[in-house]
């Protein structure tokens, strides 16, 4: 007698067993049915591989096209003396847009460096950097990306070169352009290749060696008057059209 009561003596389980996997089992020993089986797996996986083929290729394009975005700001601002920073803004914005072509935070950090003359050289110190106002997305985002991106303007706003720029002339004059981007698309199969802050780096010298570069005026209007301003404050009262054709 069983110990079990109610309980089906396994003799019965294994019967029932093999009544229910007898079509499965027949199924697949007939030939039809095993080439259907490997042409589901192999199809399955030729799908998981080329999803994740695009998630990566999406970010390795988005790491080339934010490089490119760094070195066409880096070339605009090198070329004068007294940056327009709403035209710098339209470019930042361009190139987001037309050139990363894909959702995303994106700040730009402008920074120019200059070596004073001396002997021996003296520390090159940083002639103005700018990070506020070429943001653009989320603004949360943009904030956390700020505080990371700065990674040439060390605690207490002192400079330390890129790589290549050390030592400099005398007088020379180093724009540096970074900028950090935080993707906010999803891949097809999984995240991890599109997430994460991408970071990319160009520095150009200034192309008029004769003249330090000013910070960058943007316009903003302050009462019913549009004008210049740098780092947030009126240019000297003046308005737009005023500072455009003194400068």
């Amino acid at each position: 007698m069983s110990r079990f009561h109610g309980s089906p003596s396994l003799p019965s389980r294994l019967e029932g067993s093999a009544a229910w996997l007898s079509p499965v089992l027949g199924f697949a020993r007939d030939s039809r049915g095993g080439a259907a089986i490997e042409f589901g797996l192999g199809a399955a996986m030729l799908v998981a591989v080329a999803a994740l083929s695009f998630d990566l290729y999406s970010r390795v394009a988005a790491d080339t096209a934010v490089a490119r975005m760094a070195v066409t700001m880096a070339d605009y601002v090198s070329h004068d003396v007294a940056p327009n920073g709403d035209q710098m803004k339209e470019l930042g914005a361009f190139l987001r847009d037309h050139e990363l072509r894909a959702r995303a935070d994106v700040v730009y950090v402008t920074t120019a460096m200059h070596q004073p003359p001396g002997s021996p050289l003296p520390s090159v110190r940083k002639l103005w950097s700018e990070d506020q106002k070429l943001r653009f997305g989320d603004g949360t985002a943009t904030g956390e990306l700020a505080g990371a991106c700065a990674r040439h303007i060390g605690d207490g706003g002192v400079p330390s070169l890129p790589e290549g720029f050390t030592p400099m002339q005398e007088n020379e004059v180093v724009i540096i352009v970074e900028v950090c981007a935080r993707l906010t698309g999803a891949g097809f199969v999984t995240q991890k290749f599109v997430a994460g802050d991408i970071y990319r780096l160009h520095a150009v010298p200034a192309r008029d060696a004769s003249q330090v570069p000013a910070a960058p005026v943007f316009a903003a209007r302050h009462g019913p008057t549009l004008v210049a301003t740098m780092d947030g404050a009126p240019a000297a009262g003046r308005p737009v059209a005023e500072a455009a054709l003194s400068s």
